[in-house]
């Protein structure tokens, strides 16, 4: 098959499969007579593993080694490797999530703070003020915040 019938069954364009080659996280393919690329079914199972993984998250050259492996009959490994990969990945996101989830707090603390009508909260001063919303000016008459 050709670059753009490869690309239409992965979903990618034809110029990130020759950015994965040119990377080398895909092998240059046969050519055909013209000169024109030419993948096998093999090559579309390899580049489909990269770009699933590509979607969780994994980076380009480690993708790129993962679906390696598999095409080299070694999907067992593959596996093995992925478990430990996916287990960092998940982690990640844990530590995201919760960090989002404290943003989401903070600033829905503000917000209902400001709807109220409540004396506009400093963003300057007070321990009762998330230390995210602290800045290091000098809080006199001049200061731009309004404390």
């Amino acid at each position: 098959m050709k670059v753009s019938e490869l690309a239409g069954h992965v979903g990618v364009s034809a110029a990130a499969i020759r950015f994965y080659e040119a990377e080398g996280i895909l092998p240059a393919p046969s050519r055909a007579a013209n000169g024109y690329r030419e993948y096998s079914d093999a090559d579309l199972c390899r580049l489909r593993i990269v770009v699933s993984l590509r979607g969780l998250g994994l980076e380009l050259g480690e993708s790129g080694r993962l679906a390696a492996l598999c095409a080299d009959d070694r999907c067992d490994d593959m596996a093995d490797q992925l478990a430990v990969r996916l287990a960092d990945r998940r982690a990640a996101v844990a530590a995201a999530r919760a960090e989002l989830d404290h943003l989401d707090s903070e600033l829905a603390k503000l917000q209902e703070s400001l709807a109220s009508g409540q004396p506009k909260p400093s963003l300057c001063q007070g321990k009762e003020v998330s230390s995210m919303l602290r800045c290091d000016c000098p809080c006199d008459d001049t200061c731009p915040c309004g404390c």
